[in-house]
């Protein structure tokens, strides 16, 4: 009788400490679910993602301050000094520790004309955001949370981290006339230009019109994601089917407003070149 009270014992012993083990592993998931990008038992991120119910998610530093890109830094370098730079802080972390859903190899570190070091996320300078509220009155960083800064100018965004196209703004120069100008333009997610075949526009029934010998210079681009800044809409973008695929089979292209998009080889998948830029003056690139 002692023998079976002794096992009845420990039974009950060994019940009570799985249910004390479960109790407590449960409230430490439940922990580690509440923290959004932090990284478990680890150090705090000082780059992570927040989410916004219009933008969606972008990048943060450690406080929440929202970090952005410069359309004119579509090259990789830095373009925003002097005043640009006052209402424009550089935003820069010497050792960046990345929240979930981020990539370090994404993140570097270059240094500006002006002096000033810079973190790159996907080779685009990161800014914060620190307006004036009248022109006397001195430059502050917006709050944690906000997001004033985006499509400002129409040259000013958050940083998401999944961008399938970006907008960029350069001076380019026309290769039949040689004149040069100040364009925006649309890159790909490795900041690549994109261009536009005029007989695209004017025959449209015929899309693509860039097939055989011109596809091998004019690659076609194909991206499924629309993960766009906010200037763009993800109404403008649809998909068309090429004849031209592999062995015989078909393939997508990407179209904005009705008109397929392009690589140029001679770019040679350089970010922020536009060699192909008014090409037998039926190239352009192709702005939003």
């Amino acid at each position: 009788m002692f023998i079976l009270s002794m096992n009845t014992l420990r039974r009950r012993l060994l019940a009570g400490c799985t249910a004390l083990l479960l109790f407590f592993t449960s409230l430490v998931v439940s922990s580690c679910d509440d923290l959004d990008g932090v990284i478990p038992f680890g150090p705090k991120p000082t780059i992570r993602i927040s989410t916004s119910p219009t933008l969606g998610p972008y990048l943060v530093d450690k406080d929440g301050n929202t970090l952005y890109y410069f359309a004119f830094d579509v090259a990789g370098t830095p373009n925003c000094t002097g005043a640009c730079a006052a209402r424009w802080p550089a935003f820069y972390d010497a050792n960046p520790v990345v929240g979930k859903g981020l990539d370090s190899n994404d993140f570097a570190t270059i240094t500006g004309s002006d002096g000033r070091l810079h973190t790159t996320y996907q080779g685009w300078p990161l800014y914060y955001f620190a307006p004036q509220a009248t022109p006397e009155s001195p430059n502050v960083r917006e709050a944690p949370g906000a997001t004033g800064g985006d499509n400002f100018g129409s040259v000013w965004f958050v940083t998401k981290p999944n961008y399938a196209l970006r907008i960029a703004r350069a001076t380019v120069t026309n290769k039949t006339t040689n004149q040069s100008s100040v364009k925006s333009f649309l890159v790909d997610s490795k900041a690549r230009t994109l261009y536009v075949f005029a007989p695209d526009r004017t025959s449209p029934t015929t899309q693509p019109n860039c097939i055989g010998p011109c596809a091998n210079v004019w690659p076609s681009f194909f991206e499924s994601g629309r993960v766009l800044p906010t200037a763009l809409s993800s109404n403008d973008f649809g998909t068309i089917t090429r004849p031209d695929g592999p062995n015989g089979t078909t393939r997508q292209q990407t179209i904005y407003k009705g008109v397929p998009l392009y690589y140029f080889v001679n770019d040679n998948a350089t970010r922020g070149k536009t060699e192909g830029e008014g090409i037998a003056n039926l190239w352009s690139v192709a702005t939003p």
